[in-house]
């Protein structure tokens, strides 16, 4: 099979090559130059906070055992920071990666909620508005979403650092139900961040696929080439409600929102990164925002961003360890290979 793949490789290497080599000539590239803004940031010291989690997980056979961690962090002068985990049995077995990263999310926004208070600027690591979107392929008919609504009350009280959802994932029974019930406790965390600090939430994505100039490539690449020097777009206007209509909860709060996107560089010869703001904001607050977050970067990336990731990456080693500590003995089904 490998030299199959290799004499494929041989054959179409030429023309990957060409391929590459045109995506990353962007053409036309100055028609995009009055979108830049190139400035110094001075740089305004403030209280600032800033999280990231992450999760790992081992499939069984008959089971998928996850593990979340998440931290948030504040900073004015000294680090103070909040730290949740949170180890489970996933239920049902389905849609694996894409239930642990809204797991994940989830935990972050609710040690953002312990922090929140106390900064004048909070950092969101990745984009807010993308993991707005609901779930794929989740058909459920009106009664079956009143049910699952019905148990909202059960999530809104719970003040606990955890995925509150999974506890009742067993009286919902059908996957679809499972999924819609993990989805609105993601939206009730969403909603009660924001509620403590709108005006404060700033997003911080190192990756976007946005492309609004059609140039095959992300804008994010469009602007890491423009310029090496330091500054930021020209904002870009995009309401919550256009892009994902009716939301199952805080209807009114959801559809309301008008998202702030732009993208920065912080400091000279260093990477670009697309920002988002839950509120429609100025280019003047733009700039204030950035000035707010420029001491505290370190070549150029916000250090609570770098600091928040180190803490709490979980390896294979780290999930096999919690594995073995259970005492259970169970197959992977690839033991033949």
């Amino acid at each position: 099979m490998l030299n199959s793949m290799y004499e494929t490789l041989a054959k179409k290497k030429s023309i990957i090559r060409e391929e590459i080599d045109r995506l990353l000539r962007i053409r036309d590239i100055e028609k995009y130059k009055d979108l830049w803004r190139s400035v110094e940031f001075s740089g305004e010291e403030v209280k600032i906070g800033g999280e990231d989690g992450s999760f790992n997980h081992l499939k069984y056979k008959n089971f998928v055992l996850y593990a979340v961690n998440a931290i948030a962090f504040s900073y004015d002068g000294s680090i103070k920071g909040v730290e949740a985990s949170d180890i489970n049995i996933l239920f049902p077995y389905k849609n694996i990666e894409e239930r642990l990263k809204l797991y994940q999310t989830i935990l972050e926004l609710k040690v953002s909620q312990r922090i929140i208070d106390e900064v004048e600027v909070f950092l969101l690591d990745g984009s807010l508005m993308s993991k707005l979107a609901a779930p794929k392929e989740l058909v459920l008919t009106i009664d079956e979403k009143k049910e699952v609504v019905d148990f909202l009350p059960k999530l809104e009280r719970e003040i606990a650092l955890e995925i509150s959802s999974s506890k009742y994932a067993g009286m919902l029974g059908k996957y679809e139900k499972i999924a819609f019930f993990e989805y609105l406790e993601f939206l009730v965390v969403v909603g009660k961040l924001l509620e403590k600090g709108l005006n404060k939430i700033v997003c911080v994505s190192k990756t976007s696929t946005w492309s609004e100039f059609n140039q095959g490539m992300s804008d994010l690449a469009v602007y890491e080439e423009l310029t090496n020097k330091s500054g930021y777009s020209k904002p870009v206007y995009r309401p919550l409600g256009s892009y994902y209509g009716r939301f199952p909860i805080n209807e009114e709060l959801f559809e309301s929102l008008v998202f702030t996107t732009f993208y920065a560089r912080l400091e000279d010869n260093k990477n670009t990164f697309m920002f988002e703001v839950p509120m429609e904001i100025d280019e003047e607050e733009v700039y204030d925002i950035l000035n707010k977050i420029k001491p505290i970067c370190v070549e150029g990336y916000p250090y609570l961003l770098k600091k928040a990731h180190r803490k709490v990456v979980i390896t294979r080693k780290d999930i096999h360890r919690i594995f073995t500590s259970l005492g259970i003995h169970a197959k992977t089904g690839r033991e033949m290979l």
